[in-house]
């Protein structure tokens, strides 16, 4: 089934300031959903699925289950889910774990 991501909002930054120098960068808070087969080496995620066209990062910033944690992989756009010590093994049921994660981009 893959992820499913509620958006919270974004802030655009196009219109920078000297408070704000990052022009053309939005930033997108968005709750992200794992589901019940986690596949080896991440799940995929898209700039489009968080509202943006080019995603240049993505940061957990809060989760709802302690014992993982999560890494995004730029060059494969997928987000890979993490033990304490290694990532999850595939098929790991991982639904109902979900992190808050701030996406950058344009």
């Amino acid at each position: 089934m893959g992820l499913s991501i509620t958006s919270y909002g974004s802030v655009d930054l196009a219109k920078s300031s000297p408070q704000q120098p990052i022009g053309g960068t939005k930033i997108v808070f968005a709750l992200i959903d794992f589901d019940a087969s986690y596949a080896t080496g991440g799940e995929a995620v898209t700039a489009s699925a968080l509202g943006l066209d080019e995603l240049y990062g993505l940061v957990c910033v809060g989760q709802d289950a302690e014992e993982y944690w999560f890494s995004y992989d730029r060059a494969n756009g997928k987000i890979a889910a993490f033990d304490v010590d290694s990532e999850v093994a595939a098929s790991t049921d991982l639904s109902g774990v979900n992190g808050v994660f701030l996406a950058f981009g344009r």
